[in-house]
């Protein structure tokens, strides 16, 4: 009997356990392909697929190419022109590094790599079979590298079993593709799946171009570009207006160093930054890269390279929060456009479906609106059906009023106006190279025309081309939140005391969870004394909302308290805030006069993050002049 149990794998079958790891399925060894293309310089990159992957991939590129020596080598383990020694490892900056990927892809496939570089006369063509270069003959072909992958995974027949659909597998690589595409707008690229073309997108200026290349017109005109730095670290790209929300988190895109990622804590700062903006359940759309010294990150965590480790996570979370939370305060979108040149408002790039399209699942709670310059009102993503009002609830019609007339608040909203973030527009009529454009993506609710109230709660606004009604409930809530937390960050809500304290009687069930929460419940303005083991005597209120409302809105927080408590930290202080605004705003059902709509729009106006209420729901909803005529049949 051999004594020996541990023996030393033999090579190939080192590699196909390697391949485990770095090809889990066909959209695996694409990026892997795709990646090397990219390091290698390409500025044209041709994918075709066959049977969703599993057929074949043919990836061809004009990069630099590879040599005949480099070729052979190209499909050894741990061989690659990346890295040199360990050092090297806490300053990389390509896509690839490990040399493990065409070693795997190989070990699993039929392989065949074409390459040429520049200064050589002719190519060289390698079949590899099972991970071993069967033969290497000299072929024609242009500057670049041609790689085509056939039969994946046809010597692993457990993988092939863990293998989706052809379209599951199909819709996968096109989801990798748009990554790589999205980060590399200078990249002319195109993708082919059974000789069908899906995706021909030629080289682009900018990221907010390739963006609606891939996405089309609707969401990329939604889409607001943001930027922040400090020290040793940077954050830009793109992210959707507060209105926009979506079903799924595919639409979040991060990037660091050009690198696709999926890391938890940009993720979660980017839904965080949403957080009163978007409803629970709901995505933005967001496009983030992160530029930051290589010795700051730790891309060396998985073999996809997927997975990264920060030195200082959150220093960078803080850095992407306020970045779209200062972006989200002031949603006018700048366009540069060069004198004489016009927009372009061609119909996307991409050729074929893959699944759902992002606009058919795009929610726009508020789309652009009325401008008080006289833009156009855009149109609404979803045409309410027109239902003719009862005689309880018709249109209260209200008079003109001055536009910048001074309007005192009934509803406790006059706390003074701030000045809306970034001011009125620059005139930049002595640009005489380029125009700026300001997408009207935040209207000014108080110099549109009021025309009335309907059904005792929507308030109905005319513009220059077209019609707006806005959610009273939700605007207030929106102005009493934003007024709460302000107070907060200046030392705390400011409180009005009760001349007589009042006395709130509580079930034995409700009591200790009021005893743990009375240092929360003084936070928000809720000035509490024990009064027995089940009374509590309430001595002072929130002063937006005055003493009367102190009582009630007391027990609606005390009735809430197990509704919110669960999550914890400040995510459940911030749900406290929001339950506090709502329950203290003006309802649906109350009449409101004239001056008092006029407050609310002017403290509106005057609000950050004003276009949706704290939940994400709709602040208001646009009706455009042309939606109007059509459906009279103009």
């Amino acid at each position: 009997m051999d004594a020996r149990l541990i023996h030393i794998l033999p090579e190939q079958v080192a590699n196909q356990i390697a391949a485990g790891e770095v090809v889990e399925r066909p959209a695996s060894a694409v990026k892997e392909l795709l990646e090397n293309a990219l390091d290698a310089g390409a500025r044209t990159i041709e994918v075709e697929i066959e049977s969703g992957g599993r057929g074949a991939i043919i990836l061809a590129d004009d990069g630099a190419g590879m040599s005949r020596e480099d070729a052979i080598l190209a499909v050894r383990r741990h061989a690659t022109s990346k890295i040199r020694e360990a050092a090297d490892l806490s300053a990389i900056r390509t896509l690839g590094f490990r040399g493990e990927a065409l070693a795997s892809i190989a070990s699993v496939s039929h392989l065949t790599i074409k390459t040429r570089r520049a200064a050589d006369a002719r190519g060289y063509e390698l079949a590899i079979e099972s991970g071993e270069v069967e033969s290497i003959r000299e072929t024609a072909i242009g500057c670049g590298t041609r790689i085509e992958v056939r039969d994946l995974f046809f010597n692993t027949p457990a993988r092939l079993k863990f293998l989706k659909t052809m379209a599951t597998e199909q819709g996968a690589i096109a989801d990798t593709f748009q990554r790589l595409a999205l980060a590399n707008h200078k990249v002319a690229f195109r993708l082919s799946a059974d000789r069908r073309a899906l995706y021909d997108l030629p080289r682009t200026a900018s990221t907010l171009e390739r963006f609606r290349q891939l996405f089309g017109d609707k969401l990329a005109a939604q889409m607001l570009p943001f930027e922040r730095d400090r020290e040793g670290a940077r954050v830009y790209g793109l992210s959707s207006q507060s209105q926009i929300s979506l079903p799924t988190s595919r639409m979040l895109f991060a990037f660091v160093n050009q690198r696709a990622v999926r890391d938890r804590m940009l993720l979660r700062a980017l839904s965080q930054a949403y957080q009163t903006m978007v409803p629970r359940g709901r995505y933005p759309a967001a496009v983030l890269f992160v530029e930051i010294g290589a010795e700051q990150v730790d891309v060396n965590v998985h073999p996809m390279k997927t997975e990264v480790r920060f030195r200082d996570s959150g220093a960078l979370f803080e850095l992407v929060y306020h970045a779209i939370r200062d972006r989200m305060a002031d949603q006018r979108i700048p366009i540069a456009i060069a004198a004489g040149e016009a927009i372009d408002l061609r119909a996307p790039t991409k050729i074929a479906s893959i699944g759902n399209s992002i606009g058919d699942q795009l929610s726009i709670g508020a789309p652009p609106a009325i401008t008080a310059s006289g833009g156009a009102i855009g149109e609404p993503a979803i045409v309410a059906p027109v239902r003719e009002p009862s005689r309880e609830s018709r249109l209260r019609l209200v008079p003109d009023l001055p536009a910048n007339r001074p309007a005192q608040s009934p509803l406790g909203l006059g706390y003074g106006l701030r000045a809306r973030p970034g001011g009125s527009n620059p005139d930049n009529s002595s640009n005489r190279s380029a125009a700026v454009l300001t997408h009207p993506a935040v209207p000014d609710y108080a110099k549109l025309r009021i025309v009335g109230q309907m059904f005792a709660g929507y308030i109905a606004l005319e513009g220059p081309d077209g019609f707006m009604l806005v959610d009273q409930h939700a605007a207030h809530e929106r102005v009493t939140f934003e007024k709460l937390r302000a107070q907060l960050r200046d030392g705390g809500v400011q409180i009005q005391a009760l001349l007589t304290p009042e006395t709130i009687e509580l079930s034995p069930a409700r009591a200790a969870a009021v005893h743990a929460a009375i240092a929360e419940l003084r936070a928000i303005g809720f000035v509490l004394e024990p009064f027995g083991p089940a009374t509590m005597l309430l001595k002072a209120a929130p002063a937006v909302f005055g003493t009367e409302s102190g009582r009630r809105l007391l027990n609606d927080m005390i009735d809430g308290l197990g509704d919110v408590s669960a999550r914890g930290g400040e995510s459940a202080f911030e749900d406290r805030l929001k339950q506090l605004a709502c329950h203290g705003s003006i309802r649906v059902g109350r009449i409101l006069e004239p001056r008092e709509i006029q407050a609310l729009l002017a403290e509106l106006d005057a609000t950050e993050f004003k276009t949706n209420c704290p939940h994400g729901r709709p602040v208001h909803i646009n009706f455009g002049r042309g939606q109007i005529e059509r459906m009279f049949r103009r």
